[in-house]
């Protein structure tokens, strides 16, 4: 009985609020889940090809939420940011793209939906994936669509455990990550050929996704484009962004606001966008 009792018995002695803004008994309440129906595209530069598309931006009560639950472990929001990063893929160009692409491919097998890789020193600090509950709902999604798809864990990263959101420029982050983004075939997923998907919290630069990429072309996999929760708000000329657990100009203090700042993305939000 106790695994029955247990949430009950935990909501009356530990009462959360929204991840977002606190609102009592929410775990991400109607005004934050509201933060997350934009559909910010970015095209992503050089080597690779594709586009990425964000929910949200990354600043105020979206990115408090997206903090509780990637650093500090708010496995509730799974459910909510499954359902956002699915809403997300029905707004966004990828279906279109994924079904161009899988008309010229010549994989037979099914789609895969990647989870962007995490250090090793950031999973266990998290104790656990976070990523691959939405890589699994996408998944599900995919197939409800006729497409055959499955969540493939088949990128790792030999990057330091530095969180990549505090890294701010293309050329920092590059060297951070540069090389860093291996790709690993498993037994019964092989790479030659597959059509890929990527599935990211939050984008900055785009160097991560742009890795990834490399990585699965270098493993003769063909990857189509990328979704993501958020992407990041970030202040030109400085070393890193604000800590959002800070008072001061973070907005982080559940008041919404985002500090001044320009975003650093090179693409555009389509119409509707937030």
């Amino acid at each position: 009985m106790l695994p029955h009792v247990w949430p009950a018995i935990r909501d009356v002695l530990l009462p959360r609020g929204c991840a977002g803004c606190d609102r009592p008994d929410e775990v991400l309440c109607p005004d934050c889940r509201a933060l997350f129906d934009g559909c910010h595209e970015r095209e992503l530069q050089g080597r690779t090809s594709g586009s990425a598309y964000a929910a949200a931006i990354y600043q105020g009560f979206a990115r408090h939420a997206i903090l509780d639950w990637k650093d500090h472990d708010d496995v509730e929001l799974d459910g909510p940011f499954a359902e956002i990063i699915v809403d997300l893929l029905g707004r966004s160009g990828l279906p279109e793209t994924l079904s161009e692409t899988l008309r010229h491919a010549a994989s037979h097998g099914p789609v895969l939906v990647v989870p962007a890789p995490s250090s090793r020193q950031s999973t266990r600090r998290r104790g656990r994936r976070h990523l691959m509950p939405l890589a699994e709902a996408l998944a599900d999604a995919l197939c409800d669509m006729g497409v055959d798809a499955v969540p493939a864990r088949v990128l790792a990263s030999t990057a330091g455990g530095g969180r990549s959101v505090q890294q701010v420029s293309s050329a920092q982050r590059a060297q951070r990550i540069g090389g860093h983004v291996e790709a690993i075939p498993l037994p019964d997923r092989p790479l030659q050929g597959a059509v890929a998907v990527l599935v990211d919290d939050i984008i900055t630069t785009g160097s991560t996704l742009r890795q990834c990429m490399a990585a699965l072309h270098g493993a003769g996999a063909v990857p189509v484009g990328a979704l993501a929760l958020a992407h990041a708000v970030v202040r030109y000329g400085s070393d890193e962004e604000d800590d959002p657990y800070t008072s001061g100009t973070s907005g982080d203090s559940r008041t919404g606001n985002a500090p001044t700042a320009t975003p650093q993305m090179g693409g555009h939000s389509p119409s509707g966008a937030m």
